[in-house]
């Protein structure tokens, strides 16, 4: 016997094939329910680290250094603490880099300045 397709599989058919597009960065960072890890947002690059190979931080006055198993993220802007007390209870989904030329027209309190990816050696 041949059966109709549901609805529920097409409307996951159609989930599956949407474009998702590149989020806007004018926000610092967005919080997730229980993310597995962060998603990182430079203006042309993006990459995700898992929570579960998150090793250490360091914050400092305008950096925040995330020690990751196989890279080092450095993340440059002001009022970095509120990032840095979010990814220890592991929080944070998303981090987007803003820029530094729009820094001086920002009046935010938290202002991801820049982001660096450094390769551990092996």
């Amino acid at each position: 016997m041949l059966r109709r397709n549901s609805r529920q599989a097409e409307s996951e058919r159609s989930e599956t094939s949407r474009v998702v597009s590149y989020p806007p960065a004018d926000e610092p960072f967005i919080l997730g329910h229980s993310p597995a890890g962060i998603h990182f947002y430079r203006p042309k690059e993006a990459f995700y680290l898992p929570y579960s190979t998150l090793h250490a931080m360091r914050l400092s006055e305008d950096m925040l250094t995330l020690i990751f198993a196989t890279d080092d993220v450095i993340v440059e802007g002001r009022g970095l603490h509120s990032l840095y007390a979010h990814i220890a209870d592991q929080k944070v989904k998303r981090v987007h880099e803003q820029s530094a030329r729009f820094e001086e027209g920002s009046d935010a309190s938290i202002f991801i300045r820049r982001i660096q990816r450094r390769a551990r050696a092996q």
